[in-house]
């Protein structure tokens, strides 16, 4: 019976998480630019989150600032497209890929993980920008 219980237990959601340590909520703590100038620390208040094949972005200084995307996740380098905003009536409206500048996420949407910790992740993009974030 116990055997039974767990088995069904473990088989009764499929939605792990599947990202290791990247899925969860992340606050920007530092975003500088390829010569090194801040654009961004935790002050600004911009939070990314990843779960399954989703990424969500809010800035809490821009009002009713909330894009979801789609993720890809590799090895070594996390991509992020078709930037969405929820329309009302159940449909999400398609934004081009620059309405997630104001939270560093670059036109191509394409980062690279140097450090990806159970707390800490680093990410830097193919403009040598460099976004640093910390686990919540």
């Amino acid at each position: 019976m116990i055997l039974f219980v767990a088995t069904l237990t473990i088989t009764s959601c499929d939605k792990w998480d599947c990202n290791g340590d990247l899925d969860g909520m992340w606050q920007l703590t530092e975003w500088r630019d390829k010569e090194n100038n801040v654009r961004a620390t935790k002050d600004d208040m911009i939070f990314y989150s990843f779960q399954l094949q989703m990424a969500s972005f809010r800035k809490l200084s821009e009002e009713n600032y909330y894009v979801s995307s789609m993720l890809e996740v590799g090895s070594e380098q996390i991509r992020i497209y078709n930037p969405a905003i929820y329309d009302g009536d159940g449909h999400d409206k398609l934004f081009p890929m620059s309405i997630l500048s104001i939270v560093g996420v670059p036109e191509d949407g394409i980062f690279h993980i140097d450090v990806l910790t159970g707390s800490t992740m680093k990410l830097k993009t193919n403009t040598q920008e460099t976004l640093v974030f910390r686990k919540y």
